[in-house]
């Protein structure tokens, strides 16, 4: 298996922590979408690094198509702490420790909010969508 592979699915692992949003310490759970977006963002590092398992041409290729899905480059701006993004928690229905659900929200420049869990399943779609065309 590359390394690339591993990296791929340590990422699926971690997303779907992101997923579940449910009974959970928030700190916990802010800590997982922190993790997911750092790893989903570095995966195109693992596999421009991979060179035994990932063709050069097809590295070259990736690191540039990465950059044309909105997703990814929105994750990759929260990993790198982007300061026109603000990140917000809350948990619904529950103590505000650990009971209800968590909704934590990506809040950009323009006061436009979107959901961590939407953009992890966004992003996702477009890792899964890469790696199908290359098949790595």
């Amino acid at each position: 298996m590359s390394q690339a592979t591993k990296q791929f699915e340590r990422v699926q692992r971690v997303f779907l922590r992101v997923l579940d949003n449910k009974d959970r310490k928030l700190v916990e759970y802010e800590d997982d979408a922190w993790n997911f977006f750092q790893n989903c963002w570095h995966l195109q590092d693992w596999i421009e690094n991979d060179r035994k398992g990932v063709a050069k041409a097809t590295r070259a290729k990736i690191k540039g198509e990465v950059n044309s899905y909105g997703a990814l480059v929105l994750v990759g701006e929260l990993a790198k702490k982007s300061p026109h993004l603000e990140v917000r928690s809350l948990i619904t229905g529950g103590d505000n420790e650990t009971h209800g659900d968590i909704l934590m929200k990506v809040i950009d420049a323009d006061g436009e909010e979107l959901l961590v869990k939407t953009l992890a399943t966004d992003a996702m779609k477009n890792w899964m969508a890469i790696i199908r065309k290359y098949r790595i």
